[in-house]
């Protein structure tokens, strides 16, 4: 039983990680409600429902939509338009109607319909946000992963994180449920007599990713020499314009983070900008 329960903590950890990075990097097309995927033409269908169970007589013969069904109607569908079609002018008016329709009649109905009859006509396009929010979320997150394939039913085989090779495959493993294109271990020009290949190129974003495992003999300062030396390495390679460095420090041993992020970070320059993380951190 003990082992039943750690083996769903684990699968949930896993499940929740990676769906949050889903979500946060817009893959995720349309609002869940209830555990499943709403689509536009289902909104249509759940106000035209709605209308009719909330259809009141009025005074002189008018009539007005109210009641429970249709509030919820409006409430997802403004989230549902908010999530799929974000800035959009028509989104930000069916927002302003949906606010005060509740107890009107068709001046607030038939617009609010009219908005979402000519968005099923659009394609819906996915909404990604900066591959750096990305990154920044999946090496911030990597030490609860890391932790989570440990915890494995029945002491199963798993991959343990123990050296950069380790590191390289699980982080590959997660970078391409997001990015097509990703190059491993791609060649740049010789750099003081030396060939040099770095971890990760994503050649759609320019962007270079370096990974480092820290350890009693990486730390610090040799960990700041090497990427110093990565840096002016990478400057050669012309399509590059951003190098990402991830330090994984699962046992502690770089000493003073802040220092070694701020000082590499302060090489960007105009050909080349420098971003660091570190994990654990």
């Amino acid at each position: 039983m003990d082992c039943y329960y750690i083996f769903n903590a684990t699968m949930l950890s896993i499940l929740y990680f990676t769906m949050n990075l889903i979500i946060a990097y817009g893959m995720e097309l349309y609002n869940v409600k209830e555990g499943f995927v709403v689509e536009i033409k289902e909104v249509i269908e759940m106000g035209r429902k709605a209308a009719i169970r909330c259809r009141y007589n009025g005074i002189y013969g008018a009539y007005y939509y109210k009641g429970d069904s249709y509030v919820e109607w409006l409430s997802l569908s403004t989230r549902f338009l908010e999530s799929s079609f974000p800035n959009d002018k028509d989104t930000r008016r069916f927002s302003e109607l949906a606010s005060k329709a509740n107890g009107e009649g068709d001046r607030y109905y038939q617009p609010l319909m009219g908005i979402l009859n000519a968005f099923e006509k659009i394609p819906v396009k996915p909404i990604k946000k900066d591959i750096f929010h990305l990154l920044h979320d999946i090496f911030t997150n990597f030490h609860r992963f890391d932790i989570a394939m440990k915890r494995r039913y029945g002491k199963r085989t798993t991959i343990e994180i123990n050296d950069e090779h380790d590191l390289q495959d699980a982080l590959f493993a997660i970078l391409r449920l997001f990015i097509k294109d990703i190059q491993k271990e791609t060649y740049v020009p010789n750099y003081a007599g030396s060939n040099s290949r770095v971890d990760f190129f994503l050649p759609e974003h320019e962007l270079i990713i370096e990974t480092k495992m820290a350890s009693p003999s990486l730390q610090d300062k040799s960990i700041g020499e090497q990427l110093v030396t990565d840096f002016n390495r990478y400057k050669e390679l012309i399509k590059a314009r951003h190098l990402v460095c991830f330090i994984y420090d699962k046992d502690s041993n770089v000493y003073n983070p802040p220092t070694l992020i701020r000082d590499l970070e302060k090489l960007s320059d105009n050909v080349l900008t420098m971003s660091v993380f570190i994990s654990p951190y």
